[in-house]
């Protein structure tokens, strides 16, 4: 127990390096998935940072590619015509396609201006995509080369001729070399052009008929007595419920959030931890104490810095699959170690000596390393009084105002470490706690469950087809933390080596059998639940069915007022509040009254329509409800954080 109260900083070091360094040789096998995912990261971040070329000089990207646009005339009259964007890139460069599936890059999307004189119909490419697998992620990736235009039909809603139309809009995309994006953002301007465009035309019917999409002759010209006004995304205008006005409310949130997220569900596993040392440290010296918790608070505040940097949101991390794979395992192991399955011994390079004398200490990167983990545990989590905070920080992300975000999300990271600090400076705020004593074998114990309680939430929110083989994959840890645990302290440094290797042998199996990293290897627990899942097929309910923008779009035409629910599995404040006030009987009864549409958009593994909207709605962050009605649609009211009953049929009852 003593030995678990002062671990050194080194030993943490070496177990997660085990992890690291297991990750990372698999990953040298898959350069190519990996350089798919980064294309995706940098897709992500183009979305917050807009026309930001994240280290890529511009020149690169101006000189890779050119975008012309023209209007033209439909020959046969399907259409009153038909607008046609292009792009021509140099060899060796490509762009992701307008219909890229969900779940991979974001995809190029085209935006016209709208205007009275005219209605576009959706865009379609004159020549079908190139289609990989991504074998890690199970997902496709379409991309073009070359030169690519893309074709809308043109339905002419007022008297004006077409020769004299002029359509602006702009292309948002990323063009790719090898390893390399430049996010773009470029503006067209269409005017006639009587030479016309039946190649691209042509190739677009022909696109259009092979993947069954939407043809041109479908647009439908509005009618213009019809009253209504029509949902348009590019004129979405939230009005939030909670508004933060000004920076000095908004680090007043962040700092009462931050501090709110030490009492979460999310947090409290880890916090049982920095409750076993605060035993340790009442009665002991006090500088030390205070510093122990001036390390961690730096772990606190490390995690929140680097995401400012990256002006990444606290909900962005969990919508990957492998950060909660790997937090899982970390976890889990934490979990092994409080209930003595295992003790992590010295590194093999330190043998004994001076690291057994080490390990009597906690250390203050054990401190740091608890402060991080602290950190990424919460993330999912949010607080009441967070939301509002984020949304704000997000608005500063559009308006390129950087430092601005990381003042807040340092408050944020400040709030969270405050008592932290206070008890560090004041040891005698503890003298409540019992004197250590036999009892804390059974707290260690107890918290070791919690952890596995923690293990079991994070299974929950990654995809299904990586359950099983996540699984799979912390039996090999498990089996590694116990084969490393039985090192004795004198064991020599041959034997050292020996166990870590199997260890690390054995992890690499099951990684390799559990998920695809191997290109073209159907023989992995993944590949079978896939195939197993593709079986099975889901269906509405009568409340908060699945979210789709077809489903929004068609119910607001036809006069119906619509609620969305933003939520995701690994959101805890997500569940509490569906089950506390949207699946609530009587919000339930109010919405089957007033002949409400409920749809619920799942964020869990970032769909990229819902991030878009989501993005337009103020930022990317959870639980967000959203109430779009349909005399208004283009100002939906925005509830985020805390929310009640009464408050929410209030405003149900305005409608």
């Amino acid at each position: 127990m003593e030995r678990f109260l002062m671990r050194s900083y080194t030993q943490w070091i070496t177990f997660f390096l085990f992890l690291i360094l297991s990750v990372m040789t698999a990953s040298v096998m898959t350069t190519s998935v990996m350089t798919a995912v980064a294309q995706e990261r940098r897709g992500a971040l183009s979305g917050l940072y807009g026309d930001m070329d994240f280290g890529v000089p511009a020149v690169r990207g101006e000189k890779s590619y050119t975008v012309s646009a023209k209007i033209v005339a439909d020959s046969q009259k399907t259409a009153d015509g038909y607008l046609v964007v292009q792009i021509r890139l140099q060899p060796g460069w490509y762009i992701y396609s307008n219909t890229q599936p969900k779940g991979g890059p974001l995809p190029t999307q085209l935006e016209v201006d709208p205007h009275d004189a005219f209605l576009a119909g959706p865009f379609t490419a004159s020549m079908k995509p190139k289609s990989e697998k991504n074998d890690l992620f199970g997902i496709i990736i379409e991309s073009h080369v070359g030169n690519i235009a893309w074709v809308a039909p043109i339905r002419l809603a007022g008297k004006i001729p077409l020769e004299n139309l002029v359509i602006t809009g702009k292309l948002n995309g990323q063009v790719c070399e090898a390893d390399t994006c430049v996010p773009i953002t470029e503006p067209f301007r269409a005017a006639f052009d009587p030479v016309g465009a039946s190649a691209e035309i042509e190739g677009a019917r022909e696109v259009a008929a092979a993947l069954e999409i939407l043809r041109p002759q479908a647009v439908v010209v509005p009618d213009k007595s019809d009253t209504k006004t029509a949902l348009n995304l590019d004129h979405l205008e939230g009005d939030e419920v909670v508004k933060v006005h000004g920076i000095g409310i908004a680090l007043l949130y962040a700092f009462l959030g931050g501090i709110i997220l030490n009492v979460m569900p999310c947090v409290l596993p880890v916090i049982g931890l920095k409750i076993v040392s605060f035993f340790e440290q009442a009665g002991k010296n006090r500088v030390r104490a205070f510093i122990l918790n001036v390390w961690y608070s730096f772990g606190l505040l490390t995690v929140f810095a680097v995401l400012a940097v990256l002006s990444v949101g606290l909900s962005t991390m969990f919508t990957y699959s492998v950060f909660g794979i790997v937090m899982g395992c970390i976890v889990f192991a934490m979990a092994l170690s409080l209930m003595e399955v295992w003790e992590l011994r010295a590194p093999v390079f330190l043998g004994t000596g001076k690291s057994e004398e080490m390990m009597r200490q906690e250390g203050f990167f054990g401190a740091y390393f608890k402060g991080i983990i602290t950190t990424l545990l919460a993330i999912p989590c949010g607080a009441p009084l967070l939301s509002p905070a984020l949304a704000w920080a997000d608005v500063q992300v559009k308006n390129n105002a950087q430092a601005n975000v990381l003042i807040a999300y340092l408050v944020i990271g400040l709030g969270m470490a405050t008592p932290f600090l206070i008890i560090g400076a004041f040891p005698e705020l503890i003298r409540f706690l019992p004197k250590p004593g036999p009892w804390m074998e059974t707290f260690k114990k107890t918290m070791g469950f919690v952890l596995l309680f923690a293990v079991v939430w994070i299974l929950y929110f990654i995809p299904l087809e990586s359950i099983v083989p996540t699984v799979a994959l912390i039996f090999a840890v498990w089996f590694g933390c116990w084969f490393i645990g039985r090192l004795p302290i004198t064991a020599s440094t041959d034997k050292r080596l020996t166990v870590w290797g199997v260890s690390l042998l054995v992890f690499f199996v099951v990684l390799v059998f559990s998920f695809p990293v191997i290109p073209n290897n159907p023989y992995t627990l993944q590949t079978a639940m896939e195939a197993k899942l593709a079986r099975l097929t889901g269906k509405d309910t009568k409340h908060w069915s699945n979210f789709s923008m077809e489903r929004l779009e068609s119910d607001l035409a036809a006069g119906k007022n619509v609620i969305v629910d933003f939520t995701a599995d690994w959101c805890l404040s997500c569940k509490e509040l569906e089950n506390r006030v949207l699946h609530n009987r009587e919000v339930l009864a109010k919405i089957d009254e007033l002949n409400i549409t409920t749809l619920q958009a799942d964020w869990t593994n970032r769909d990229p329509v819902i991030t878009s909207l989501l993005r337009k709605l103020g930022g990317e962050q959870v639980p967000v409800i959203a109430v779009f009605r349909a005399d208004s649609p283009n100002k939906p009211l925005i509830f985020r954080g805390w929310l009640t009953v009464d408050v929410f049929l209030g405003h149900l009852n305005e409608l």
